[in-house]
């Protein structure tokens, strides 16, 4: 009888505190679900996120468009451009052939590559950002030239090493001198991981990760610009044009098909699939990943932030943190993954990083039980849809009618600059030159809002006033040898002198 007695005891414990883990879960799901909510009551939507707590997922959504023509919304089983995201797929890609004893980390990228024209480089210098490669598409934008000018081109990693090593363009700096975020690093990564393996980086990705953590919907992707009926499920980034009732696609650039730095498509579950991998070692041995997670390091001894593919946060007393960011093109992502507890989220955007900051925020305080804040509506926004439907005065006096209204309304001199940009852009010269004078009026100790205001007045054809806010601008802040050098082309061919 003592033992049925403390067996049942143990059974209304254990019923006990599962009923306790239910009702924190549900109340975690409620508070990431009233968060959503709320977004959505403002007209702002959030993507696809997915959040899991020891292991376990506490909540998942999908809140947007997957396609704008025709319009179709998102589902779970969206698959997003991860962006930079990719990178520690990257990363792994080379720690699998490290394991295999098919390279190490400290010998350089020429004995691999036997072509790259840099002798000091080496894999780890790739791997930490700090082998001083410069960006290759400033090197494309400065050297590449199209054969035929009507023809859309999609460059990959073969077409950008042509053109790179063509070039050889001279380090940024010494190699593991800084730390300096670099594309360019991945892209030969991943040309390594072919060179080494004799197959297509998408195909080891796909062999050694992809497969084996049963990721079915996660794929390195041959870029095109229409829908791909391989792929129903592909998600194509886009953005709201400045009236603020158009769509209009943002999914194209000419590097598109670069692998390596990008590329990789996935989905919610696989990514989940993924983190889980990671914090229980079941796609490469945790020595491995100790080192991927360790600080890289600067010839001067300082240690950076930054692993194999990884930012790291780790705090002394607080669990380990791995995340990573991507943006590129329509497409904002994040991976968040607390690897010693276990926690962690995912959120892939595909509306050009429209609230990004108030999205991440909100996922943090929540996983902090901490309030969680929704964003402000934004000036600028309704300015331009003001002077879209009506005229510039009408921005203008909605302007000064709504910034008093600071519980509901946010602005900023870089928002405001942004919009007369974008009136540049499309030749509303006279409406953008008003924008910028309102710039000054509201920051007139800003050097910037003066160089924007001169490249207006130069379009409009007002050189003599243009090169008078050139001249106020550098006067402001003389490190902006942009505006003194705009300012002394003006003054030699008007062959006048400002002296303010």
């Amino acid at each position: 009888m003592k033992k049925l007695i403390k067996f049942s005891s143990v059974i209304i414990i254990l019923l006990s505190l599962l009923a306790c883990k239910e009702t924190a879960t549900n109340n975690e799901n409620n508070t990431y679900a009233k968060f959503i909510h709320d977004m959505n009551e403002k007209g702002f939507t959030t993507g696809n996120i997915l959040v899991y707590k020891d292991g376990e997922i506490v909540y998942q959504n999908e809140d947007g468009l997957r396609t704008i023509a025709p319009k179709e919304p998102l589902t779970l089983n969206s698959q997003f451009r991860l962006a930079s995201v990719s990178k520690q797929f990257t990363g792994m890609a080379i720690m699998k052939l490290k394991e295999a004893g098919e390279l190490e980390y400290d010998q350089t990228v020429k004995s691999i590559l036997p072509e790259f024209p840099y002798d000091s480089i080496t894999v780890r210098h790739l791997l930490h950002h700090t082998s001083g490669l410069t960006d290759y598409e400033q090197v494309i934008h400065a050297n590449w030239k199209p054969e035929d000018a009507t023809k859309t081109y999609i460059l990959g990693n073969d077409e950008i090493i042509k053109e790179f090593y063509r070039v050889s363009p001279e380090l940024d700096f010494k190699s593991g001198e800084r730390w300096e975020y670099s594309n360019t690093g991945y892209l030969f990564l991943a040309s390594i991981v072919e060179k080494i393996s004799g197959k297509h980086f998408g195909v080891f990705l796909k062999e050694n990760i992809f497969e084996p953590l049963a990721m079915n919907n996660t794929v390195l992707y041959k870029y095109q610009q229409e829908p791909d009926p391989t792929m129903p499920n592909r998600v194509f980034g886009y953005k709201r044009a400045l009236n603020q009732e158009d769509l209009e696609l943002n999914d194209y650039n000419i590097v598109n098909d670069v692998r390596g730095d990008g590329g990789i498509y996935s989905t919610l579950e696989d990514l989940f699939k993924w983190n889980q991998a990671l914090v229980n070692h079941t796609i490469i041995p945790k020595s491995y990943l100790d080192e991927a997670w360790s600080p890289g390091v600067l010839n001067n001894g300082e240690q950076t932030n930054y692993g194999f593919g990884w930012e790291i946060r780790s705090k002394e007393n607080e669990p380990k943190v791995v995340s990573h960011s991507g943006g590129w093109v329509g497409f904002v992502t994040f991976l968040h993954n607390s690897v010693d507890d276990n926690d962690g989220f995912v959120l892939l955007t595909n509306n050009s990083g429209e609230n990004i900051g108030a999205i991440l925020n909100g996922l943090y305080s929540i996983m902090d039980d901490k309030p969680y804040v929704i964003p402000k509506y934004e000036i600028e926004k309704v300015m331009a849809k003001n002077i879209f439907e009506h005229d510039i005065d009408k921005g203008i006096s909605t302007y000064h009618e709504l910034k008093s209204d600071t519980t509901q309304y946010s602005t900023s001199e870089r928002r405001i600059n942004i919009l007369g940009y974008g009136l540049l852009e499309l030749d509303k010269v006279d409406a953008a030159l008003e924008i910028f004078k309102l710039n000054i009026e509201e920051y007139p100790e800003s050097a910037n809002t003066y160089d924007s205001y001169g490249d207006a007045l130069l379009l409009k054809g007002d050189s003599t006033n243009a090169l008078k806010n050139f001249r106020i601008c550098y006067k402001i802040d003389s490190t902006l040898d942009y505006a003194n050098t705009k300012a002394m082309q003006l003054e030699a061919a008007l062959q006048v002198n400002i002296d303010l």
